[in-house]
Order: structure tokens, then C-alpha cells, then sequence
């Protein structure tokens, strides 16, 4: 990247961190459904039009900082997740970590979730993140399938890239069953969509009496 573009890219980053940090703290202030957009502009000490130059909504701005919150966090899970020895101990690692932090912000997640299945498919993002939200942890689900097809413990036929997006779907299900579903315990979800991902949903051996 060319010594401009590198320039623009780490400004752009830095006000996208200074916008969805100072809408936090209206967030933790007033609750999130009283903030407005023009709050966060004030907040933020910028026009409207740069907010809205930057985020669309207040749901945008909403998710930029919850992923930003989560993927800090499930960084200093790196050296562990390391010393697991298969895909299915590293996953719930790094969903055991999640589900704790998720656990710490439920008023949050609804609106959250809502943002991102809108965006799913319709090519619409955050301005300077591009495409569906949630990349860096469908980097993460990437590199640990990869790490489980070239241990041989998941199939080297599927795809990883598409293999990632499927789990992370998974994931936000299981995210939006718990906020939704009285009495469900997000770790146990979590530990569901592992097993349905890597032993998959089909009977192992055909019943009695069933077609060949």
C-alpha cells in the first residue's frame, strides 16, 4: 500500500475508534435506545455529516464497537488457543471467552444481531470496513478450520473461506436463540453449534429397516 493510501486507511481508522468510543459512553450514560445520531456527533465533537460520512446508523456505529471491544479481548486469548491441540478444544476456547463477554453486555447484543443479519448478503457495511460486518472474526473461524483440515480432523474437501461464514452464522444464531429462548445457557448453545458443524447433523449408520 503505497505510503498515502496507508496514511488515509490508519485516519480513517483512528476516527472510526473515536466515534463508536464516544458513542459507547452515551450508550453506558442514557441507554442505548435514547441515543441519537446527532448525540454522537456532539459527543464526538464532529458534524453530522462526518458521522454519517463514516457510519450509516447508530446500529453501525453500535457493532464497529462491539467488535472492536471483542476482538481486544479475544486477542489475549492467542497464546492459549495456541497449545489447543484440535479444532473442536480451540473453538470452545475462544467461545467460552465470548459467551463471557456477551454474558457482561445483553442490552446490546439485540440490536446488535438485528444490524447484522440485515447486512448479510446485501453488501452493505460500516464505510472503511466493507461487505458484512463481523471480518475479523470470520478470519479467526478461518484460520482455526485450516488448522483443523490440515490436522485431519475436518475435511480438506470444503472450503475454508466458505467453511468460516457458515460457522459464524452459526455463531450469531446461537447468539440470537439465547437473547430470544427463556432458560437457554449460551456456553451450552456455543458448544451445539460445535458439534453440529464438525460431526454434522446426519444419523452415523443407516436405522433398521431404512432404504440402502
Amino acid at each position: 500500500m503505497p505510503e498515502s493510501e496507508g496514511r488515509r486507511a490508519r485516519k480513517r481508522q483512528q476516527m472510526l475508534t473515536h466515534l463508536s468510543t464516544a458513542a459507547a459512553a452515551l450508550f453506558e450514560e442514557t441507554g442505548y435506545d435514547a441515543v441519537t445520531m446527532e448525540q454522537i456527533a456532539g459527543r464526538a465533537d464532529v458534524a453530522r455529516r462526518t458521522l454519517y460520512n463514516h457510519f450509516a446508523t447508530k446500529e453501525a456505529v453500535l457493532a464497529h464497537w462491539l467488535e472492536a471491544e471483542l476482538a481486544r479481548d479475544l486477542a489475549q486469548l492467542q497464546r492459549e488457543v495456541a497449545r489447543r491441540r484440535s479444532f473442536v478444544s480451540r473453538a470452545g476456547c475462544v467461545l467460552d471467552a465470548s459467551a463471557q463477554w456477551c454474558e457482561r453486555h445483553p442490552g446490546y447484543l439485540m440490536a446488535y444481531l438485528r444490524h447484522r443479519f440485515s447486512a448479510i448478503g446485501s453488501g452493505e457495511g460500516e464505510a472503511g470496513e466493507g461487505g458484512e460486518g463481523g471480518d475479523g472474526m470470520v478470519a479467526m473461524w478461518r484460520h482455526l478450520i485450516v488448522a483443523g483440515q490440515q490436522d485431519g480432523e475436518l475435511s480438506q474437501r470444503g472450503d475454508p473461506e466458505q467453511w468460516a461464514v457458515w460457522f459464524h452464522h452459526l455463531y450469531l444464531a446461537a447468539l440470537l436463540r439465547w437473547l430470544s429462548t427463556p432458560g437457554v445457557v449460551l456456553r451450552q448453545e456455543f458448544r451445539a453449534i460445535v458439534r453440529l458443524f464438525v460431526e454434522g447433523a446426519g444419523a452415523r449408520g443407516p436405522k433398521a429397516g431404512a432404504p440402502r
